[in-house]
Parts: C-alpha cells; structure tokens; sequence
C-alpha cells in the first residue's frame, strides 16, 4: 500500500492577510533587520521586496469564490496564472481546501491560507527558481538549512546539486516513487489533484520545516520543469512561514472566523450563492 503525501509529511496551514511592502530593504541583509517574531504581514512584504528583486511584477489574485464544484465552490491553490505570460509574476492569493476539514484537530491546520505565487517568465531557468526560492527561505527568512527537507521523486533529481548549494543535504530529501507520487497527485512529486477545473498535470517538488516539537510544515512547493500551461510556478505558504519562524503553530479555531467573514463578503459583493465548501469547513448544515 503507497504512502499518501499527507501520511508522509505533516503539513499544516494558517490564516493572514498581505501587508505592505518595505521600501529600500536589501533582501540579503533583511533577516538581520527583522529579529524576532514576524506576522504574516512581515513575512509578505518580505516576500514581495525579495522576488520584486528578482525581476517579478504584481498580478491580481483569483477569487476565494470559484462558481464550479471543485473543492466545494472554494479555490484550492496557485494554479492558473502566468499562463504564455512575457515577464515574471507573483500573485498573494488566498485559498482554502475542503479536506482539510478532515484535519482540523491537528495543531497548525486552519481554514483559510494565503500564498505568494510565482510565475517565472520561460528565461528563469529551475535552476534559477530553485536558487531564487531556496536563497529567500534561508537567507531572507532566516530558516535554518539543516531544518529543511525536500519531498520529490527522481525527476528533480537535475536540482539536487542546487539543493546541497543552499545546505539541503542527500539525507535530507525523501523521494517517492514516481507512480505513487503521481497515483496521489497531491504534490510533493506530482501535483494532479482529481477534479481541478485546470486539470493540472506537473513534476514538483515540496520544501518542509522541521519544528522545535517535531511535526513538520510545509511551506513552498515548486514545479521542477517549465512546460505549458504550468510554466514552472513556485509557491510559498506565507502563514506557515510565519509560523516557522516563530516556533509556534496555531489551530483550526484561530481561523475559522476570518474564513467566515470572508468568504461571506465576496458571496455578498459579487452575488454568488455561499459555496458547499463553505458549509463544510465551518461544519454547518448545508440548505442546498
């Protein structure tokens, strides 16, 4: 029987919103600038100066609120943008996940995450967004390298060198056989999730963080080649980040009320009916 991403790496989620960015901060010297805890709002307008730096422009986030009936009406990930795009993009996006309802009595899992998206232009080689992505968790952010692991499979094995370039070492990245990952399709290998409206099909590979405690959040995922339609996106968890640097996890309940109210806003802004998905998070009966 294979071993399901979830059983493999205990993955969490948490709740923020973006804050604004810093001006005229040096990304590589920004970790000795930020001691000490750093909200989800720190960590964004980290995020956003670093791959700014880089040469990525501002995109529009999609809506909380799909209209189709994937991931209960609720949008689920990155996927979806930087499609044929000329330059390099990054998105904050906000997203939830039905099934993490599942999951909402482990330390760390809430209802509601948001996600700096990257979408690198067709010139930034994986080599190059490996470099970028590793280079701000540890240099910017500030994570220790000897705390991090990578879960893939051997197609990303062409990067490993660039792993070990930023302190990852061969112990520290799990592969998975390629069919198992590709069988579960929830990343950490391969990202297919059954059902996804843009039918996603990618080689990827994930970046956790150990915890002083033990358990272990996940806090980017990568696409490992650049090919249409996905064209090579990155994405890192802004609240589990925060989380990460601040040796501390938070629970379902500290999030369950923004969730709430936010997705009660967009349904009342745009007219849409409140989703499925709403009513399972939340654990409500649902009218329809």
């Amino acid at each position: 029987m294979g071993i399901s991403r979830r059983n493999l790496i205990g993955a969490t989620v948490a709740l923020g919103t973006a804050g604004p960015v810093m001006q005229g901060l040096d990304p590589n010297q920004a970790r000795a600038s930020m001691p000490g805890n750093k909200s989800v709002e720190d960590v964004t307008s980290l995020a956003v100066q670093y791959f700014t730096s880089k040469g990525y422009a501002a995109g529009a986030p999609k809506p909380l609120l799909t209209g189709v009936d994937h991931n209960g009406g609720l949008t689920y990930d990155e996927d979806g943008f930087g499609r044929g795009s000329a330059r390099s993009l990054y998105v904050i996006q906000p997203c939830a996940r039905v099934e993490d309802a599942q999951a909402q009595r482990k330390p760390g899992t809430l209802p509601f995450f948001t996600i700096i998206a990257l979408y690198p232009a067709e010139a930034v080689t994986a080599q190059r967004r490996t470099s970028d992505l590793l280079e701000f968790l540890t240099a910017v952010a500030g994570l220790d390298s000897k705390r991090l692991r990578v879960t893939t499979t051997e197609l990303a094995k062409p990067l490993f060198a660039d792993f070990e370039r930023y302190g990852i070492s061969s112990e520290q990245i799990r592969l998975r056989p390629v069919a198992e990952a590709q069988a579960d399709g929830a990343g950490s290998g391969w990202f297919e999730p059954e059902g996804h409206p843009n039918a996603p099909a990618f080689a990827s590979y994930s970046v956790e963080f150990v915890m002083e405690d033990g358990n272990e959040i996940e806090i980017a995922e990568s696409a490992v080649e650049f090919a249409p339609p996905h064209n090579g996106v990155v994405a890192v968890g802004l609240e589990r980040l925060a989380m990460a640097r601040n040796e501390q996890l938070m629970n379902w309940h500290d999030g369950a009320k923004a969730f709430k109210e936010t997705v009660e806003t967009e349904a009342q802004r745009t007219g849409k009916p409140l989703p499925s998905g709403y009513f399972n998070i939340l654990g409500l009966p649902n009218p329809g």
